[in-house]
Protein backbone atom coordinates (compact mmCIF):
# COMPACT_ATOMS: atom_id res chain seq x y z
CA UNK A 1 0.00 0.00 0.00
CA UNK A 2 1.52 3.15 -0.60
CA UNK A 3 2.04 5.75 2.37
CA UNK A 4 1.44 8.88 2.22
CA UNK A 5 3.47 11.16 4.91
CA UNK A 6 2.92 14.25 6.63
CA UNK A 7 5.66 15.23 8.92
CA UNK A 8 5.76 17.44 11.69
CA UNK A 9 8.93 16.50 13.77
CA UNK A 10 9.90 18.35 16.28
CA UNK A 11 13.74 18.43 17.57
CA UNK A 12 14.50 17.95 21.14
CA UNK A 13 14.41 20.96 23.00
CA UNK A 14 15.40 19.15 26.43
CA UNK A 15 17.55 20.66 28.89
CA UNK A 16 20.45 19.19 30.45
CA UNK A 17 19.12 16.46 31.87
CA UNK A 18 19.85 15.63 35.93
CA UNK A 19 19.23 12.89 37.83
CA UNK A 20 15.88 13.63 39.76
CA UNK A 21 14.03 14.09 35.87
CA UNK A 22 12.30 11.15 34.61
CA UNK A 23 13.01 8.43 32.86
CA UNK A 24 11.27 9.49 29.31
CA UNK A 25 10.67 12.96 27.31
CA UNK A 26 8.48 13.16 24.56
CA UNK A 27 10.30 14.48 21.44
CA UNK A 28 8.43 14.28 18.51
CA UNK A 29 5.57 13.62 16.53
CA UNK A 30 4.46 13.22 13.30
CA UNK A 31 1.50 12.08 11.15
CA UNK A 32 1.03 9.63 8.05
CA UNK A 33 -1.92 8.93 6.23
CA UNK A 34 -2.04 5.39 4.88
CA UNK A 35 -4.86 4.68 3.11
CA UNK A 36 -8.12 5.76 5.08
CA UNK A 37 -6.11 5.59 8.46
CA UNK A 38 -4.02 8.31 10.38
CA UNK A 39 -1.06 7.16 12.03
CA UNK A 40 0.20 9.36 14.58
CA UNK A 41 4.15 8.56 15.47
CA UNK A 42 5.04 10.47 18.80
CA UNK A 43 9.26 9.40 19.87
CA UNK A 44 10.66 9.49 23.26
CA UNK A 45 14.44 10.25 23.87
CA UNK A 46 14.57 6.59 25.80
CA UNK A 47 12.07 3.64 25.79
CA UNK A 48 8.50 4.36 25.28
CA UNK A 49 7.14 5.07 29.15
CA UNK A 50 3.86 2.68 29.99
CA UNK A 51 0.63 3.99 28.91
CA UNK A 52 -2.80 4.47 30.24
CA UNK A 53 -5.59 4.76 27.46
CA UNK A 54 -9.17 6.01 28.21
CA UNK A 55 -12.07 7.53 26.11
CA UNK A 56 -13.85 10.87 27.31
CA UNK A 57 -16.80 11.83 24.82
CA UNK A 58 -14.80 12.63 21.27
CA UNK A 59 -11.36 12.61 22.94
CA UNK A 60 -8.53 9.67 23.16
CA UNK A 61 -6.11 10.28 26.37
CA UNK A 62 -2.93 8.83 26.55
CA UNK A 63 -1.66 9.04 29.92
CA UNK A 64 2.38 8.94 30.35
CA UNK A 65 3.62 8.03 33.81
CA UNK A 66 7.21 10.01 34.31
CA UNK A 67 7.64 11.58 31.21
CA UNK A 68 7.89 15.55 30.32
CA UNK A 69 7.38 17.07 27.14
CA UNK A 70 9.81 18.53 24.64
CA UNK A 71 7.56 19.64 21.97
CA UNK A 72 4.56 22.45 21.22
CA UNK A 73 1.37 22.17 22.84
CA UNK A 74 0.10 21.43 19.33
CA UNK A 75 3.04 19.50 18.23
CA UNK A 76 0.86 18.62 14.44
CA UNK A 77 -0.95 22.09 14.00
CA UNK A 78 -1.85 22.43 10.09
CA UNK A 79 -0.97 18.81 9.30
CA UNK A 80 -4.31 17.76 11.26
CA UNK A 81 -7.18 16.01 9.16
CA UNK A 82 -10.46 13.97 9.73
CA UNK A 83 -10.72 12.09 11.22
CA UNK A 84 -8.25 13.81 13.67
CA UNK A 85 -9.37 17.58 15.06
CA UNK A 86 -7.12 17.88 17.03
CA UNK A 87 -3.33 16.44 18.92
CA UNK A 88 -2.55 18.20 22.17
CA UNK A 89 0.48 17.51 24.40
CA UNK A 90 -0.04 18.35 28.12
CA UNK A 91 2.10 18.32 30.86
CA UNK A 92 1.94 18.27 34.29
CA UNK A 93 5.27 19.20 36.17
CA UNK A 94 4.48 18.88 39.92
CA UNK A 95 3.31 15.10 39.02
CA UNK A 96 6.17 14.55 36.37
CA UNK A 97 3.03 13.50 34.11
CA UNK A 98 1.88 14.16 31.19
CA UNK A 99 -0.91 13.59 28.89
CA UNK A 100 -1.48 13.42 24.70
CA UNK A 101 -5.03 14.39 23.94
CA UNK A 102 -6.34 13.24 20.31
CA UNK A 103 -10.30 15.05 19.22
CA UNK A 104 -11.20 12.88 16.64
CA UNK A 105 -14.39 13.81 14.62
CA UNK A 106 -17.74 11.25 14.30
CA UNK A 107 -17.02 7.80 15.14
CA UNK A 108 -14.03 5.94 15.25
CA UNK A 109 -12.18 3.11 15.39
CA UNK A 110 -8.56 3.51 16.87
CA UNK A 111 -5.44 1.34 18.25
CA UNK A 112 -2.43 2.03 20.22
CA UNK A 113 0.92 0.28 20.67
CA UNK A 114 3.94 1.04 22.71
CA UNK A 115 7.18 -0.29 20.45
CA UNK A 116 10.02 -0.40 23.20
CA UNK A 117 12.39 -1.02 20.58
CA UNK A 118 11.73 1.45 18.71
CA UNK A 119 11.12 3.98 21.74
CA UNK A 120 7.68 5.29 19.74
CA UNK A 121 4.20 5.33 20.25
CA UNK A 122 1.93 4.75 17.63
CA UNK A 123 -1.86 5.80 17.05
CA UNK A 124 -3.92 4.82 14.03
CA UNK A 125 -7.10 6.78 13.67
CA UNK A 126 -9.89 5.37 10.83
CA UNK A 127 -13.68 6.40 10.26
CA UNK A 128 -15.70 3.41 11.40
CA UNK A 129 -15.76 0.69 9.84
CA UNK A 130 -13.20 2.52 7.04
CA UNK A 131 -10.08 -0.13 7.72
CA UNK A 132 -11.36 -3.20 9.23
CA UNK A 133 -7.74 -4.49 10.22
CA UNK A 134 -6.95 -1.16 11.80
CA UNK A 135 -4.05 -3.04 14.37
CA UNK A 136 -2.63 -5.30 11.77
CA UNK A 137 0.39 -3.21 10.31
CA UNK A 138 1.07 -2.00 14.03
CA UNK A 139 1.61 -5.13 15.76
CA UNK A 140 3.83 -6.84 12.97
CA UNK A 141 6.86 -5.01 14.10
CA UNK A 142 10.49 -5.93 16.08
CA UNK A 143 8.83 -9.26 17.63
CA UNK A 144 6.87 -10.50 14.62
CA UNK A 145 7.30 -14.46 14.33
CA UNK A 146 9.34 -15.55 11.51
CA UNK A 147 8.99 -19.43 11.10
CA UNK A 148 9.00 -22.08 8.28
CA UNK A 149 5.74 -22.49 6.25
CA UNK A 150 3.76 -25.70 7.42
CA UNK A 151 3.96 -28.68 5.37
CA UNK A 152 0.48 -28.43 3.95
CA UNK A 153 -1.33 -27.76 0.91
CA UNK A 154 -2.63 -24.25 1.15
CA UNK A 155 -3.64 -21.54 -1.50
CA UNK A 156 -1.78 -18.49 -1.37
CA UNK A 157 -5.32 -16.65 -0.64
CA UNK A 158 -8.14 -17.82 1.96
CA UNK A 159 -11.61 -17.81 0.51
CA UNK A 160 -14.39 -15.10 1.09
CA UNK A 161 -15.91 -14.51 4.42
CA UNK A 162 -19.59 -14.69 5.78
CA UNK A 163 -19.27 -11.62 5.88
CA UNK A 164 -16.00 24.24 15.61
CA UNK A 165 -13.13 23.51 18.22
CA UNK A 166 -10.88 25.19 21.08
CA UNK A 167 -7.77 24.35 22.26
CA UNK A 168 -7.63 23.53 25.77
CA UNK A 169 -5.31 25.06 28.37
CA UNK A 170 -3.11 22.81 30.19
CA UNK A 171 -4.95 21.10 33.09
CA UNK A 172 -3.85 18.88 36.36
CA UNK A 173 -3.88 15.76 35.10
CA UNK A 174 -6.11 12.91 37.26
CA UNK A 175 -5.27 9.62 37.63
CA UNK A 176 -7.00 7.23 35.45
CA UNK A 177 -7.48 3.59 35.87
CA UNK A 178 -5.95 1.36 33.32
CA UNK A 179 -7.02 -2.02 32.37
CA UNK A 180 -4.95 -3.54 35.01
CA UNK A 181 -3.71 -2.63 38.43
CA UNK A 182 -0.31 -1.18 38.87
CA UNK A 183 0.42 -3.69 42.10
CA UNK A 184 -0.01 -6.37 39.36
CA UNK A 185 2.97 -5.90 36.70
CA UNK A 186 5.22 -8.43 38.04
CA UNK A 187 5.79 -11.76 35.61
CA UNK A 188 3.53 -14.83 36.75
CA UNK A 189 0.85 -12.71 38.21
CA UNK A 190 -1.74 -12.28 35.96
CA UNK A 191 -3.67 -16.04 34.76
CA UNK A 192 -5.37 -16.82 32.22
CA UNK A 193 -8.43 -19.37 31.92
CA UNK A 194 -8.04 -21.25 28.52
CA UNK A 195 -11.11 -23.60 27.82
CA UNK A 196 -10.50 -26.17 25.04
CA UNK A 197 -13.78 -26.02 23.45
CA UNK A 198 -16.30 -29.41 23.80
CA UNK A 199 -15.34 -32.45 24.77
CA UNK A 200 -15.89 -36.06 26.22
CA UNK A 201 -19.37 -37.31 24.38
CA UNK A 202 -19.51 -33.83 22.97
CA UNK A 203 -17.23 -33.58 19.83
CA UNK A 204 -18.49 -29.82 18.30
CA UNK A 205 -17.91 -29.81 14.35
CA UNK A 206 -15.41 -31.59 12.70
CA UNK A 207 -13.82 -32.02 9.44
CA UNK A 208 -14.14 -33.89 5.53
CA UNK A 209 -11.45 -35.83 6.44
CA UNK A 210 -12.76 -36.62 10.54
CA UNK A 211 -10.72 -33.97 12.32
CA UNK A 212 -13.27 -33.25 15.56
CA UNK A 213 -13.51 -29.76 16.79
CA UNK A 214 -12.28 -31.00 20.85
CA UNK A 215 -9.23 -32.63 19.57
CA UNK A 216 -7.59 -30.11 17.84
CA UNK A 217 -8.89 -27.27 20.62
CA UNK A 218 -7.38 -29.05 22.82
CA UNK A 219 -4.29 -29.26 20.91
CA UNK A 220 -4.15 -25.42 20.46
CA UNK A 221 -5.55 -24.74 23.96
CA UNK A 222 -2.01 -26.41 24.86
CA UNK A 223 0.20 -24.84 22.53
CA UNK A 224 -1.28 -21.45 23.89
CA UNK A 225 -0.35 -22.11 27.64
CA UNK A 226 3.23 -22.96 26.87
CA UNK A 227 2.95 -19.87 25.03
CA UNK A 228 1.88 -17.30 27.85
CA UNK A 229 4.01 -19.24 30.17
CA UNK A 230 7.11 -18.58 27.85
CA UNK A 231 5.71 -14.64 28.19
CA UNK A 232 5.74 -15.09 32.09
CA UNK A 233 1.66 -15.27 32.32
CA UNK A 234 0.52 -18.11 34.33
CA UNK A 235 -1.77 -20.49 32.47
CA UNK A 236 -4.33 -23.37 33.42
CA UNK A 237 -7.25 -25.45 30.96
CA UNK A 238 -10.41 -26.62 32.02
CA UNK A 239 -9.61 -29.54 30.83
CA UNK A 240 -6.53 -31.45 29.74
CA UNK A 241 -7.64 -35.05 28.48
CA UNK A 242 -11.03 -35.60 26.34
CA UNK A 243 -13.56 -35.07 29.12
CA UNK A 244 -16.52 -33.53 28.71
CA UNK A 245 -17.18 -30.32 30.95
CA UNK A 246 -20.44 -28.78 31.51
CA UNK A 247 -20.64 -25.35 29.63
CA UNK A 248 -21.57 -23.37 33.44
CA UNK A 249 -18.52 -25.56 35.15
CA UNK A 250 -16.59 -23.97 32.76
CA UNK A 251 -16.59 -20.65 33.99
CA UNK A 252 -16.88 -21.70 37.46
CA UNK A 253 -13.67 -23.32 37.28
CA UNK A 254 -12.10 -19.68 36.31
CA UNK A 255 -14.04 -18.05 38.54
CA UNK A 256 -12.67 -20.10 41.69
CA UNK A 257 -8.81 -19.88 40.26
CA UNK A 258 -9.58 -16.29 39.98
CA UNK A 259 -8.27 -15.72 36.73
CA UNK A 260 -8.25 -12.76 34.87
CA UNK A 261 -9.15 -13.69 31.49
CA UNK A 262 -11.08 -16.40 30.07
CA UNK A 263 -11.00 -17.80 26.88
CA UNK A 264 -12.52 -20.13 25.55
CA UNK A 265 -10.96 -22.00 22.20
CA UNK A 266 -13.33 -23.48 19.14
CA UNK A 267 -13.47 -24.42 15.65
CA UNK A 268 -15.96 -22.84 13.47
CA UNK A 269 -18.18 -24.31 10.45
CA UNK A 270 -19.91 -22.09 8.08
CA UNK A 271 -23.04 -23.68 5.38
CA UNK A 272 -20.64 -21.97 2.56
CA UNK A 273 -17.44 -24.47 2.41
CA UNK A 274 -15.66 -21.64 0.83
CA UNK A 275 -15.99 -19.16 4.09
CA UNK A 276 -12.64 -18.90 6.19
CA UNK A 277 -11.16 -17.07 8.43
CA UNK A 278 -10.56 -16.70 12.56
CA UNK A 279 -13.65 -14.40 14.50
CA UNK A 280 -12.93 -13.83 18.41
CA UNK A 281 -16.81 -13.22 20.25
CA UNK A 282 -17.52 -11.78 23.17
CA UNK A 283 -20.51 -11.86 25.14
CA UNK A 284 -23.58 -9.78 24.24
CA UNK A 285 -27.07 -9.81 22.39
CA UNK A 286 -26.60 -9.69 18.53
CA UNK A 287 -29.34 -9.68 15.62
CA UNK A 288 -27.12 -11.19 13.26
CA UNK A 289 -28.16 -14.75 11.82
CA UNK A 290 -24.84 -16.24 10.96
CA UNK A 291 -23.89 -15.72 15.01
CA UNK A 292 -26.99 -16.77 16.78
CA UNK A 293 -26.72 -20.49 13.93
CA UNK A 294 -23.34 -20.24 15.62
CA UNK A 295 -24.18 -20.08 19.25
CA UNK A 296 -26.74 -22.65 18.64
CA UNK A 297 -24.15 -24.61 17.60
CA UNK A 298 -22.13 -23.59 20.69
CA UNK A 299 -24.77 -24.11 23.25
CA UNK A 300 -26.14 -27.00 22.40
CA UNK A 301 -23.95 -28.98 25.21
CA UNK A 302 -26.03 -26.40 27.75
CA UNK A 303 -27.65 -28.83 30.08
CA UNK A 304 -30.93 -26.87 30.49
CA UNK A 305 -30.79 -24.84 27.28
CA UNK A 306 -31.68 -25.58 24.25
CA UNK A 307 -31.68 -22.74 21.23
CA UNK A 308 -30.63 -19.01 22.60
CA UNK A 309 -34.31 -17.93 23.09
CA UNK A 310 -35.04 -14.28 24.09
CA UNK A 311 -35.56 -15.40 27.68
CA UNK A 312 -32.12 -16.97 27.94
CA UNK A 313 -30.78 -14.05 26.03
CA UNK A 314 -32.21 -11.78 28.49
CA UNK A 315 -30.01 -13.91 31.24
CA UNK A 316 -26.99 -13.52 29.51
CA UNK A 317 -27.83 -9.90 29.21
CA UNK A 318 -28.31 -9.51 32.89
CA UNK A 319 -24.74 -11.17 34.60
CA UNK A 320 -23.41 -7.84 35.73
CA UNK A 321 -20.45 -8.69 35.96
CA UNK A 322 -19.93 -10.13 32.79
CA UNK A 323 -21.60 -6.83 31.21
CA UNK A 324 -18.98 -4.43 33.47
CA UNK A 325 -15.89 -6.60 31.68
CA UNK A 326 -17.94 -6.03 28.39
CA UNK A 327 -15.26 -3.10 27.12
CA UNK A 328 -12.44 -5.30 28.61
CA UNK A 329 -13.62 -8.25 26.76
CA UNK A 330 -14.05 -6.27 23.43
CA UNK A 331 -11.06 -4.57 23.17
CA UNK A 332 -8.95 -8.20 23.86
CA UNK A 333 -11.46 -9.78 20.96
CA UNK A 334 -10.39 -7.19 18.51
CA UNK A 335 -6.51 -7.14 19.76
CA UNK A 336 -6.41 -11.42 19.43
CA UNK A 337 -8.00 -11.15 16.10
CA UNK A 338 -5.79 -8.52 14.61
CA UNK A 339 -2.59 -10.22 16.01
CA UNK A 340 -3.32 -13.60 15.35
CA UNK A 341 -4.19 -12.32 11.00
CA UNK A 342 -1.28 -10.45 11.13
CA UNK A 343 1.19 -13.26 12.64
CA UNK A 344 0.02 -15.94 10.73
CA UNK A 345 0.18 -13.63 7.09
CA UNK A 346 3.79 -12.92 8.83
CA UNK A 347 5.02 -15.83 9.85
CA UNK A 348 3.45 -18.50 6.83
CA UNK A 349 2.95 -16.10 3.64
CA UNK A 350 -0.78 -16.62 4.05
CA UNK A 351 -3.89 -13.94 3.71
CA UNK A 352 -6.29 -14.81 6.94
CA UNK A 353 -9.26 -13.61 6.97
CA UNK A 354 -9.72 -11.14 9.76
CA UNK A 355 -13.41 -11.86 10.57
CA UNK A 356 -13.47 -9.81 13.45
CA UNK A 357 -14.61 -8.84 16.86
CA UNK A 358 -18.09 -9.39 17.40
CA UNK A 359 -20.64 -9.90 20.64
CA UNK A 360 -22.65 -13.16 20.50
CA UNK A 361 -24.91 -15.35 23.19
CA UNK A 362 -22.62 -17.89 23.92
CA UNK A 363 -23.34 -19.65 27.39
CA UNK A 364 -19.64 -20.55 27.74
CA UNK A 365 -18.91 -17.02 28.74
CA UNK A 366 -21.83 -16.64 30.93
CA UNK A 367 -20.59 -15.79 34.81
CA UNK A 368 -17.38 -15.06 34.47
CA UNK A 369 -16.17 -12.53 36.96
CA UNK A 370 -13.76 -11.26 34.66
CA UNK A 371 -13.26 -10.38 30.63
CA UNK A 372 -14.50 -13.40 28.87
CA UNK A 373 -13.65 -14.19 24.93
CA UNK A 374 -14.28 -16.74 22.43
CA UNK A 375 -11.91 -17.64 19.58
CA UNK A 376 -12.99 -19.18 16.68
CA UNK A 377 -9.64 -20.45 14.91
CA UNK A 378 -11.01 -21.17 11.49
CA UNK A 379 -13.25 -23.49 9.50
CA UNK A 380 -13.59 -26.69 10.09
CA UNK A 381 -16.30 -27.06 7.13
CA UNK A 382 -13.43 -25.54 4.60
CA UNK A 383 -11.05 -28.47 3.77
CA UNK A 384 -7.83 -26.30 3.39
CA UNK A 385 -8.08 -24.65 6.07
CA UNK A 386 -8.68 -27.62 8.41
CA UNK A 387 -5.83 -29.09 6.43
CA UNK A 388 -4.16 -26.17 8.16
CA UNK A 389 -5.78 -25.96 11.68
CA UNK A 390 -4.49 -29.87 11.93
CA UNK A 391 -0.44 -28.57 11.52
CA UNK A 392 1.54 -28.29 14.43
CA UNK A 393 3.16 -25.49 12.69
CA UNK A 394 0.19 -23.33 12.34
CA UNK A 395 -1.11 -24.30 15.69
CA UNK A 396 1.85 -22.84 16.94
CA UNK A 397 2.24 -19.46 15.46
CA UNK A 398 -1.81 -19.22 16.24
CA UNK A 399 -1.20 -20.02 19.72
CA UNK A 400 1.98 -17.63 20.08
CA UNK A 401 -0.22 -14.88 18.22
CA UNK A 402 -2.88 -14.92 20.88
CA UNK A 403 -0.42 -14.96 23.46
CA UNK A 404 0.75 -11.59 21.99
CA UNK A 405 -1.94 -10.20 22.06
CA UNK A 406 -2.76 -11.05 25.63
CA UNK A 407 0.57 -10.00 26.79
CA UNK A 408 -0.04 -6.58 25.53
CA UNK A 409 -3.22 -6.64 27.23
CA UNK A 410 -1.71 -7.15 30.39
CA UNK A 411 1.30 -5.15 29.82
CA UNK A 412 -1.40 -2.10 28.44
CA UNK A 413 1.15 -1.39 25.32
CA UNK A 414 -1.18 -2.32 22.67
CA UNK A 415 -5.16 -1.30 22.63
CA UNK A 416 -7.81 -1.25 19.85
CA UNK A 417 -11.05 0.15 20.36
CA UNK A 418 -13.72 2.83 18.93
CA UNK A 419 -15.03 6.23 20.42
Amino acid sequence: MAVAVATATIGAMVAPVRANLPASVLTSARIEHRGPTLELHFGFSGPAPPLDLSTHGSELWVELGRTRIAIPPRPLFGYETAPIASVRAIESPASSRSRIVVEVLGKADYAIARLKNRNEIILRVASAGADPNIAAPMIVHDDAPRRPAPSVARPVAFGPADNSRTESRAQPIAPVLSNVNEDNHRPGHFLVMIDPGHGGYDPGTQSSDGALEKDLALQIAMRLKAALEARGIRAELTRSTDVFISLAERTQIANRAGADLFVSIHLNSSPNTDTTGIEVYYLNNTTDRATIRLARMENAGAAGYGAPDASNLNYILTDLRQNYKASEAASVARMIDAQAVADLDAALGLRVNALGAKMGPFYVLVGAHMPAVLVECGFMSNAGEAARLKSADYQQVLAGAVATALAHYFNADLAVGNL
